[in-house]
């Protein structure tokens, strides 16, 4: 069974802030991903969700939307990343399956190239 475990989390602020300055972005729609390949033996996700987005229900509900995306189609091999996404005030959780296939779309473009 996989799991999203411990080591595949970004948390820290510092980690948070330099992915922010110092990373590519693709943008979507309804969110962004910044991303930047490490030098660990695994890829890390971080998801920012604002308040302006909803409720606390509503903004732990994306985040499991997207951490079970990144459990399911992340490839174990090189390169790695650390990717963080962060949702516009726009997302719905209506509209799951249209920012699913984009983040599952750049997750195998990223690691086949």
């Amino acid at each position: 069974m996989l799991t999203f475990s411990s080591k595949q989390k970004i948390k820290k602020k510092s980690e948070i802030q330099y992915l922010l300055k110092n990373s590519n972005r693709v943008t979507q729609e309804s969110f962004a991903i910044f991303f930047k390949q490490n030098s660990l033996n695994n890829d890390r996700l971080g998801v920012l969700v604002s308040r302006k987005v909803g409720n606390a229900i509503v903004r732990n509900k994306i985040k499991r939307i997207f951490r079970e995306i990144f459990r399911i189609e992340i490839l174990r091999d090189p390169p790695f990343y650390d990717i963080l996404i962060q949702t516009r005030p726009g997302i719905k959780i209506i509209n799951r399956s249209k920012y699913e296939i984009c983040f599952r779309e750049w997750i195998k473009k990223s690691k086949t190239n």
